[in-house]
Parts: structure tokens; C-alpha cells; sequence
């Protein structure tokens, strides 16, 4: 008799590929002094760079409880990647900026993220990443409701 193997479930399957991913980039990223949590955030900060942000805006968007994104922020700056600025119109918010050190290492950071990405794909076909980012974009439409 042929056993077959247990599907492990797609949330398993999910959260596997995440931990293992996340492992992966912060190797990746471990040569530039970063995890991928700090990415994210100087990321936010890269796309951003031209607008007025403060930490409630990367909290939202990076949807992270607040006291990780403030032990974040606070590893960012002892770095010298980011500065907080008190925010002139608002006294309860601090403006983050990126600093000159913040902003040149994104060109190797995103390399590095680009790589990994291509070494993850490579055995895919056009067809099967485009279906594969639908799939994944509907799961996290649906649990985020």
C-alpha cells in the first residue's frame, strides 16, 4: 500500500515559507548590520523620503505593534541610518528622516533583496509567479478582514 504524505496546511505551509524567508534575508541583509525588520522600515523611509513622516504613519503601513517599531526606530538611530526631528506643527509627533549614511546603503540593501527574490522565482515560469501573486495577494486581503 502507497502512503500518501499529510498536506501540511496552507497555514503552516505560509508561515513556514515566512520564518525560512525571513531567515534568509536577515543572512542576506546581516552584511550591512540589518535584519529585515530594519529594512522594512528604512524601505518605508526610501519610498517616502519627500513627505513628512513621523512613526504612526510607518506603524500603519508596516502594521507592527508600536513598542517593536519604537525598538526599530531606536536601533535605526543608534546606527545613524535615521534622525528624529520634533514635528514643528504637532508637539505629540517626531519626524523621521533618513541621514546621508540612511540613505546610501539602498542600493545594496535592495540588491540584496532583489537576489533573493530572483533565487526564490527562478524555476517558475511569468505565468506561475503572476498566478502565484494573485493567490497570495487574495489570502492576504481575505485575513486581513
Amino acid at each position: 500500500m502507497v502512503e500518501m504524505k499529510q498536506n501540511p496546511g496552507i497555514p503552516r505551509l505560509i508561515m513556514g515559507i515566512g520564518h525560512h524567508l525571513k531567515m534568509r534575508l536577515d543572512k542576506k541583509l546581516s552584511d550591512d548590520n540589518l535584519t529585515i525588520s530594519q529594512f522594512r522600515v528604512l524601505d518605508y523611509l526610501w519610498k517616502h523620503n519627500e513627505e513628512k513622516i513621523n512613526q504612526k504613519m510607518i506603524h500603519e503601513f508596516l502594521e507592527i505593534k508600536p513598542s517593536s517599531l519604537t525598538k526599530l526606530i531606536r536601533i535605526l538611530t543608534i546606527k545613524g541610518l535615521i534622525i528624529q526631528e520634533a514635528d514643528p506643527e504637532d508637539s505629540r509627533h517626531r519626524i523621521i528622516r533618513l541621514t546621508e549614511k540612511g540613505i546610501k546603503i539602498k542600493d545594496i540593501c535592495l540588491q540584496n533583496i532583489a537576489e533573493t527574490e530572483a533565487y526564490l522565482l527562478q524555476d517558475f515560469s511569468r505565468q506561475e509567479i503572476s498566478a502565484l501573486t494573485v493567490f497570495l495577494l487574495k489570502i492576504k486581503k481575505k485575513i486581513k478582514h
